[in-house]
């Protein structure tokens, strides 16, 4: 059986009023979502859906990735909404560093444009990017990138792939996928590191 938009968007509000507010203003809340069925978020982990919200999100744009996170391998699956012009590799190691540094601090932001994908306030005050790699960029792409994090107090790359490191290692700090957890600690040393 298939419903035309408009019976399918009443469907859902009738399961889940916070539906509404997704369907008619589709926003960013970065960041991978753990526990309840928040509407808003791009990026839930799999097995913590059962199989009728899996659907749901299916029927609005989500598609199934696997991903190492901060680890290597296969990964785990997620399912992921990515409109953001990036590749699905890229748009979740950056949710997932997103999460890691909104552990520590609540002054983060996050960018779609040409600004770092990440900027957070250290524990002295310092303002830095962060910037996810998931290709070899050009030399001209990436002295353009160099422009702009120049302009903050300490800025590093992640990479998503290894083979890159060295590429990026030339242009500034750069750390892989499973390194980068121990990078963002080291600007809270003052706090309690949380595990």
């Amino acid at each position: 059986m298939s419903l035309n938009p408009l019976s399918y968007f009443l469907f859902l509000f009738l399961i889940d009023k916070s539906f509404a507010s997704i369907i008619l203003s589709m926003r960013l809340t970065p960041g991978v979502h753990h526990g309840s069925f928040d509407t808003y978020r791009n990026i839930y982990v799999k097995r913590e859906l059962n199989k009728g919200k899996i659907e749901i999100l299916r029927q609005l744009g989500f598609k199934e990735y696997r991903d190492p996170g901060f680890s290597q391998g296969r990964g785990i699956a997620y399912m992921v909404r990515n409109y953001f012009g990036e590749s699905n590799a890229h748009f979740v190691l950056w949710n997932l560093i997103y999460d890691k540094i909104r552990v520590y601090t609540d002054k983060l932001d996050y960018n779609l444009t040409r600004l770092p994908d990440i900027v957070f306030v250290s524990d002295d005050g310092r303002r830095i990017g962060v910037e996810v790699e998931a290709t070899r960029k050009s030399m001209n792409d990436l002295q353009t990138k160099l422009l702009v994090l120049s302009k903050y107090d300490d800025y590093f790359f992640v990479v998503t792939n290894w083979k890159y490191l060295e590429h990026y290692k030339s242009y500034g700090e750069t750390f892989t996928r499973k390194a980068v957890q121990d990078k963002i600690a080291t600007y809270f040393q003052g706090d309690s590191i949380p595990e």
